[in-house]
């Protein structure tokens, strides 16, 4: 039984009472709240009471002392200590807690009082750009990854400068918003205000600044490596391709040449006059045109010696039933190389996607995170590909928002696919 502000228990002569110094304790995550509460114990019997707390709070408060034993008539005090671990998991928000006393003699001797802990907020941002050194001739790209470690959501506005402005920069989003204990990332291309042609490659160092509400700005250095759009390489390979032409060409015409085709002449002049006969009569009995051609060609060397390769997968939550996973299975013998891969979220649903590499008795791999709300159009190009081996998956799945929205979205993928399903 609950009573406010003390509550009392009586029956065979046996009765304790327990009251709450404080019914509303404020902490902060990685600080301490102290309550107190009052145990008397109002029987005609020695008793021993247990003091334990209730509800999601009990994870981290503890009782001081957690066992108080009473003569009748006497009366103790137990401090109720609250300690929330600083980490994103304990959020910021009113918890409901109860104090129970219970008796050792009688187990009907049970009291409860009730309060609430208000968990206070604390932030914790961090930043990271991959890479940090982006390298183009015409643009370069990069990937800033905002990661929420406090217990509190945050809203943050990117801008990106270079001291020399001598570079451009496209932030797509331009505002990430980040969840506690979950990360949200930003595209960044970046486009040199001059280009050359060739030459040594340039440095140009930039800063992305993170403004939060509320909150100091957090800024992260990276760098752009601006190329030639000639590489230096190409003029010597240029120059000594041409010299190996011109030798082979002089060696052709001058000696190999006359050569052969004296030597042909010579070996196929018996055989010519039977085979044209042949021919003749073949094509007086059977007036079919000939025809002939045919085309071919392959791919540069790649991870997995596969052939290029294209797909997407999809989710779609108005689907019956409703589709929130998509996958394909590398085959046995095979392999598949993921170069590229655009997000896309067309109708700006909102909800979390995983793209994840998945096999058998292994627990699953989580390549990327994305919330669909931060982005329409995301797209993502490695230099070193995802390299999924035979019977691994690569599994494209969604979890709407408790709210309901809708989610539908989509991964294009390319890259080279060794031995692919033949759907």
């Amino acid at each position: 039984m609950v009573r406010s502000p003390s509550a009392t228990y009586d029956a065979n002569a046996m009765a304790v009472t327990a009251t709450l110094a404080s019914k509303a304790v404020t902490v902060t995550p990685g600080g301490e709240a102290v309550t107190e509460i009052r145990i008397r114990n109002s029987g005609t019997v020695v008793d021993q009471f247990t003091v334990e707390v209730l509800g999601d709070a009990s994870a981290w408060a503890l009782v001081e002392p957690a066992v108080v034993p009473l003569f009748p008539g006497a009366e103790a005090v137990a401090r109720v200590k609250f300690k929330p671990p600083k980490s994103s998991s304990v959020l910021a928000r009113a918890i409901p807690f109860a104090v129970r006393v219970k008796s050792r003699e009688d187990a009907r001797a049970s009291l409860v009082e009730e309060g609430v802990v208000e968990v206070g907020p604390f932030n914790e941002t961090t930043a990271e750009l991959i890479p940090r050194t982006a390298k183009g001739s015409s643009h370069a790209r990069a990937q800033l990854a905002l990661d929420n470690r406090g217990n509190v959501r945050i809203n943050a506005r990117l801008t990106a400068a270079d001291p020399d402005r001598k570079l451009n920069f496209t932030i797509t989003p331009p505002a990430l918003t980040a969840e506690p204990g979950t990360a949200s990332f930003a595209s960044i291309r970046i486009n040199p205000r001059q280009r050359y042609l060739s030459g040594p490659p340039k440095l140009a160092p930039y800063k992305v600044n993170i403004h939060q509400d509320g909150l100091p700005t957090i800024t992260v250095d990276g760098s752009m490596q601006q190329e030639g759009l000639i590489p230096s390489w190409l003029l010597p390979a240029v120059i000594g391709l041409a010299a190996l032409l011109l030798v082979l060409a002089i060696l052709w015409f001058v000696l190999l040449k006359p050569s052969l085709s004296s030597l042909a002449k010579d070996a196929v002049a018996p055989q010519t006059s039977a085979l044209q006969q042949q021919v003749n009569t073949l094509k007086a009995a059977n007036p079919v045109p000939v025809t002939g051609g045919g085309a071919g060609g392959a791919t540069g060397p790649n991870p997995v010696k596969g052939d290029v390769w294209s797909s997407r997968l999809a989710v779609n939550s108005q689907a019956t039933p409703a589709q929130l996973e998509s996958a394909i299975t590398v085959p046995q013998g095979g392999g598949l190389a993921v170069t590229d891969l655009v997000f896309e979220n067309p109708s700006g649903n909102s909800g979390t996607v995983y793209l994840v590499r998945r096999e058998a008795n292994k627990p699953d791999q989580v390549l990327l995170v994305l919330r669909l709300e931060n982005f329409r159009d995301l797209d993502f190009h490695f230099v070193t590909p995802l390299v999924f081996k035979e019977s691994q998956t690569m599994t494209f799945n969604c979890s709407p928002d408790p709210s309901g929205s809708l989610c539908n979205a989509s991964v294009y993928y390319s890259g080279y696919f060794k031995n692919p399903p033949s759907s």
